[in-house]
């Protein structure tokens, strides 16, 4: 009921900036906005505020200091029209007006070595994007196929747009590719963005995620990159200590876990050695309740920092600051 009366103010909106303009008829006609364009209406006045402060803003680089305190971070780019998993930016721009600031993308490599914003090209990515992709695609088939029918799929240039459309927003990276020859070409396909953007403190912005100790170094020797994440979930064995003392060595703040490999234990090495932990994919309340006393945050599919801050309100509070 709270999504439709939101629909229907919109709708109101649009009827009443019709009846402002010179070619407005002559009595109002209502108009039932579509859910995607809630999203995308929150994009169009976004952006050019957005654009507009950091024009005007001084040269010093945003700070990078405080995604660590967000407690929840948008998995897949999070959830548009109750759809998960979809990697779109009308999900993005929802994520965005429901308070998500940051949000983990999937990223493949298209045919003609494009990064694009797609979990895989298996059939399950098919699936879950109502899509009819033959394997692996070139770009411009990638980005000419809406994702389930209405909406707009994403490239890491378009990606970086985002970004620089709203600098208070990160976006965590989830490659998937662990191989050397694939994790330098994807970071390449970064760094060009960022380039062609003519704006390095996108780098600020931008937090890559590692899943083994060599891949820092192949990472560190194509891209400037500032803000870093362990995830485990590539790993076969796991050596707490080990990574512990990896991270503090290379300033890496936030190891990622499976939510079922989280315990008392796992949490007290780990934070022994300063890192953060976050759990991931966390749909439910009453699991990062659970989950509280052994986590510091958690990716979620649909869960907003503030949902989560509404019920543990002590326990997440520097997320407010």
């Amino acid at each position: 009921m709270k999504k439709r009366g939101l629909q229907r103010a919109a709708g109101f909106l649009l009827t009443a900036a019709l009846l402002c303009s010179a070619a407005a008829p002559a009595r109002a006609v209502w108009v039932e906005v579509p859910p995607v364009t809630l999203a995308r209406a929150v994009r169009d006045c976004v952006r050019p505020i957005f654009k507009a402060v950091r024009r005007a803003a001084s040269p010093s680089p945003i700070s990078t200091s405080k995604w660590t305190d967000i407690p929840v971070f948008a998995h897949a780019m999070g959830t548009v029209d109750g759809r998960i998993g979809t990697n779109c930016e009308d999900a993005f721009w929802e994520g965005y007006a429901r308070g998500q600031r940051v949000f983990e993308v999937d990223l493949q490599l298209t045919s003609d070595g494009v990064m694009v914003a797609r979990h895989d090209w298996g059939p399950n990515s098919n699936h879950n994007m109502e899509q009819n992709l033959d394997g692996v695609v070139d770009w411009k088939t990638f980005m000419s196929t809406p994702v389930c029918y209405y909406y707009s799929p994403l490239d890491i240039d378009g990606i970086i747009a985002l970004l620089q459309a709203c600098p208070d927003a990160y976006i965590v990276t989830d490659g998937k590719d662990k191989d050397e020859d694939s994790v330098r070409a994807q970071m390449r396909e970064i760094v060009r963005a960022v380039d062609q953007a003519e704006d390095p403190t996108l780098w600020d912005q931008i937090i890559i995620q590692i899943y083994h100790e060599e891949m820092h170094d192949w990472v560190r020797e194509e891209a400037p990159v500032k803000n870093w994440i362990f995830t485990l979930y590539q790993l076969g064995s796991l050596d707490y200590h080990q990574i512990g003392r990896f991270c503090r060595e290379r300033n890496i703040p936030v190891v990622t876990m499976d939510a079922t490999l989280v315990s008392a234990e796992t949490s007290r090495i780990l934070r022994s050695y300063g890192c953060l932990v976050y759990a991931h994919t966390v749909n439910r309340l009453t699991d990062m309740i659970d989950l509280s006393w052994q986590t510091d945050g958690y990716y979620s599919d649909c869960i907003t920092p503030s949902q989560l801050m509404g019920v543990l309100p002590g326990r997440y509070q520097q997320a407010s600051r």
